[in-house]
């Protein structure tokens, strides 16, 4: 363990053959597995999910399918120049596996943003009992002239904030569905079309006294 706030561990790993450590996150949580997942493959909201990772952008390429898509997220990490992740995705059930792609058209990059030369990660969330756990795997470097120990400080900097993030803008709807009665697999829909601002929860049940 490298780092231990009030509800998230991370972890570091050196992998073989790459300048970066590999960083793993955790948190416990209270809110449904299935909601998490669906927060995390909705990357074309990374904006509102991760409020506090300097994404600036993003959004789905190429949908090959509703469990997989080419994506693309920009960060504008304060005294850097912008980074263009492009990544596969691919969602397994509660995890999401992603690696960095470069057959992308040049065209979908026209102002030549740095593009980072390892990313790849993913997220996955089991049960433990009445509570959700929340991994986090990622490994990247973001290219350019920045010292390796740097960008390993940040990422365990921001990780544990990316966690609760997450957590939180699922947070709202977790609540209705317990004081409403209603069945998270009945109302994912729903759930995700009220964090995307299309439609409001509660959609059936009454409040439970």
């Amino acid at each position: 363990m490298v780092k231990e706030t009030d509800r998230v561990n991370v972890y570091s790993k050196q992998l073989p053959d790459s300048p970066i450590p590999a960083l793993k996150a955790e948190i416990i949580s209270d809110v449904k597995m299935e909601l998490l997942a669906d927060a995390a493959w909705l990357v074309e909201k990374s904006t509102e999910v991760f409020p506090n990772a300097y994404i600036i952008d993003a959004g789905v390429y190429y949908r090959r399918s509703d469990t997989s898509y080419t994506a693309y997220q920009v960060f504008d990490v304060p005294f850097l120049s912008p980074r263009l992740y492009q990544f596969n995705s691919i969602r397994l059930g509660n995890s999401i596996h992603w690696v960095r792609t470069d057959t992308v058209n040049a065209k979908l990059n026209p102002d030549r943003k740095l593009m980072p030369p390892v990313n790849f990660g993913s997220w996955e969330i089991t049960n433990e009992g009445e509570k959700s756990i929340l991994t986090y795997r990622i490994c990247t470097d973001p290219g350019g002239d920045i010292p390796h120990w740097i960008v390993a400080q940040a990422n365990q900097r921001y990780l544990p904030q990316m966690l609760k993030d997450i957590e939180a803008i699922m947070a709202d709807s977790a609540e209705q569905i317990t004081r409403y009665g209603l069945d998270v697999e009945e109302v994912r829909d729903v759930v995700l079309k009220d964090v995307l601002g299309e439609q409001s929860l509660p959609m059936r049940g009454k409040e439970e006294a």
